[in-house]
């Protein structure tokens, strides 16, 4: 199962995803939050009248731990009540931006079955978080993920991109020597692509070269490989820096079963929230389904939404 946050503090430059300011959104949310409550019960009633239990529940967004506290709280507790979870259910919140990030926050996603967390540098330079139009700095990663360690109970991903503006070789390999020092459980290192709607495509910014990026990316593998982790999985976009990839790595142990079924499409993922898809997967075929992808669409359309994905279940 998957539950969509279509809102985050900022947008990033690179940034295509469907998601909403919430400076400029914050009246939205607590409406969404109440029709998204009402998914997840009607969803989980079609499951449970199927006979169907969750293996893996994954929150993203946008940046779920854009929600407050309780909002948080709310939300996993009725995902927890709703659904038929199997026993060991992987539950992972993405809380990727560390201007987002408070004790309160953390304890919330522990207490509500949360047990992995993304807290995502993407660099480790400030220059570069300022370039990409981030409002925190990497003193703040570092408070983020040492406040997660002290709460505890929580296996955490750091991503890192590979291709930013203004970043370099020797700088990317900065930033993995630091982020690795931290020990993060998953490291996953992306390359940067230019989507259509993304401020960095718009702007013509210079960014680094495909030769450049593919010294990051083989600098990383030899480092993770020396320091411990293992390759899981890999995939492609359209418009990647280089025509490169994306690989996720993990300290043994700490496989994310979420991110397999989404890459190989073995099982079904059912997407509630707004821009989520669903994918339906039976006999090898693959049947999608797609929510609105704008919190005010969502908001619109909630009927149609519960009465189609009751229908597919």
């Amino acid at each position: 199962v998957y539950v969509g946050i279509p809102f985050c503090p900022t947008r990033c430059a690179y940034c295509s995803f469907v998601s909403a300011d919430v400076g400029r959104t914050l009246k939205l949310v607590e409406p969404y939050l109440q029709l998204l409550l009402e998914e997840v019960d009607a969803t989980g009633r079609a499951l449970n009248a199927a006979g169907l239990t969750v293996r893996s529940f994954y929150m993203g967004g946008g940046t779920p731990t854009t929600l407050e506290a309780d909002q948080l709280a709310r939300l996993l507790e009725r995902v927890g009540t709703a659904f038929a979870l199997a026993p060991g259910t992987e539950c992972t919140v993405e809380a990727g931006r560390p201007d987002t990030i408070t004790r309160e926050k953390l304890l919330a996603i522990r207490a509500g079955g949360g047990n992995r967390i993304s807290v995502n540098p993407q660099t480790m330079s400030d220059p570069v978080l300022a370039a990409i139009g981030r409002s925190h700095r990497a003193a703040d990663i570092r408070r983020a993920y040492a406040l997660a360690r002290e709460v505890g109970g929580l296996a955490i991903n750091m991503d890192l991109i590979a291709g930013l503006p203004g970043d370099t070789p020797q700088g990317f390999r900065q930033t993995l020597e630091e982020v690795m020092a931290l020990a993060p459980e998953n490291l996953t290192v992306h390359t940067l692509a230019l989507k259509k709607g993304a401020r960095l495509r718009q702007e013509d910014t210079p960014l680094p070269t495909g030769d450049q990026v593919a010294a990051m990316l083989d600098d990383a593998w030899a480092a993770l490989e020396a320091g411990g982790y293992a390759p899981y999985y890999l995939y492609r976009q359209k418009f990647m820096s280089g025509a490169l990839e994306n690989v996720g790595w993990t300290r043994p142990g700490y496989v994310n079963q979420y991110n397999i079924c989404m890459m190989e499409e073995l099982h079904t993922v059912l997407s509630l929230g707004a821009g989520g898809v669903t994918k339906f997967v039976e006999n090898g075929v693959v049947r999608r389904m797609a929510n609105p992808k704008y919190p005010q669409e969502y908001l619109r359309t909630i009927d149609t939404i519960r009465a189609e994905k009751a229908a597919w279940v």
